[in-house]
């Protein structure tokens, strides 16, 4: 066994005597390369899009494209067209024959016509934030991006592309409007933002891609991300309960359920506590239905996150049942009403407690 841990240590040598390095050290250099060839290839895009930005600066809402800040490079394909005509243009001067020139020139004129139609495809399309719908933590924010043709000719190919997603290619007809819609991960509440997208085209014959890139400072809400369903609002509301909801005066005993952060002690049923060993509240039905207020303080001793989740759950719950409701933060106290502006607005709250920084999508 050590002769043979003596043999795999060993070098290998070729066969004119020269050592070569172990598998396992080739290996490890083999799968380094790629590495290294996408972390460069970060580093220049990162740099290539600093200077964009120092160039262009930030967009309005509204941008036209213009000749100075569309980009324009060949494909893959596109330089295995150039590769061809140069061995084209080669072999003709080799055996000179006239008709292999005349191919090759009117093919390299053909590729100078694609490379000019490639960049007028986008001159002067008009880009516009068309908005995007607030979402949850967790779920896809959806920029929506509108573009508009305002010449006399169809715009063909058009795309976008940001944050690892893309939309598109789609023609537009002149005097039309294109919304393309890009979808980027939020992972936390907040504001996520859109700092730059593409607009590009590889049309015609895909022998070169023209681009620019567009800094509107796209914005989208993201809400927390709520409580499982089945997370019951606390009740009671002069003993300091998170709500305000029915005068149980005039009620009757509906039935038991599981104690939720926040209920007071006097709903509580101690004995059949006392029976089961479970937490449960005593829950009523009839009366006179009011209007509840959610309380932060309701819910002292939980984590922040987790308190915001459990908000965000009552909001949707009270919502979806029509009843009214508010919002009592350290900071911020959101009136009783209803509706879905009124949803949106206690969300929204949610959202921004604590006034996190934005979150930037990556390009």
């Amino acid at each position: 066994m050590a002769r043979s841990a003596l043999r795999s240590s060993t070098p290998s040598r070729s066969p004119d005597g020269a050592a070569r390095p172990p598998r396992g050290a080739a290996a490890a250099a083999a799968g380094r390369a790629p590495r290294v060839a996408r972390t460069l290839r970060r580093r220049l895009s990162a740099r290539f899009a600093a200077w964009i930005r120092r160039r262009q600066g930030a967009d309005a809402a509204v941008v036209t494209l213009q000749r100075r800040r569309i980009y324009i490079l060949p494909t893959g394909f596109g330089l295995a067209f150039g590769c061809l005509l140069l061995a084209m243009l080669v072999g003709s001067m080799n055996y000179a024959t006239n008709l292999g020139f005349a191919l090759t020139f009117l093919l390299a004129g053909l590729a100078l016509v694609t490379l000019h139609e490639c960049h007028n495809n986008l001159l002067g399309i008009e880009v516009r934030y068309a908005g995007a719908a607030p979402v949850f933590a967790g779920q896809d924010a959806r920029f929506k991006i509108a573009l508009t043709n305002s010449s006399s000719a169809t715009r063909f190919e058009l795309e976008l592309g940001a944050a690892g997603d893309a939309a598109g290619p789609v023609d537009i007809e002149p005097g039309r409007t294109q919304v393309l819609v890009l979808s980027v991960p939020a992972a936390r509440r907040g504001r996520l933002r859109l700092p730059r997208f593409s607009v590009a085209t590889r049309h015609p014959a895909n022998l070169c891609r023209a681009w620019t890139w567009v800094h509107m400072g796209a914005e989208c809400v993201v809400y927390p991300e709520p409580a499982p369903p089945g997370s019951p609002a606390p009740v009671g509301a002069s003993d300091g309960g998170g709500q305000r909801a029915v005068d149980h005066a005039d009620a009757d005993f509906a039935g038991l359920r599981n104690a939720a952060p926040g209920d007071p002690p006097r709903r509580i049923a101690w004995k059949a506590y006392a029976r089961s060993g479970a937490l449960l509240v005593k829950q009523f039905a009839g009366g006179d239905p009011k209007v509840e207020m959610f309380q932060w303080s309701a819910l002292a001793g939980i984590e922040t996150e987790q308190r915001l989740s459990l908000l965000a759950r009552w909001c949707l719950d009270a919502a979806a049942a029509g009843r009214g409701f508010g919002l009592e933060l350290p900071a911020e106290i959101v009136p009783i009403g209803s509706g879905e502006q009124h949803l949106h607005r206690c969300l929204t709250a949610l959202a921004l407690f604590g006034a996190p920084e934005p979150v930037e999508a990556h390009p």
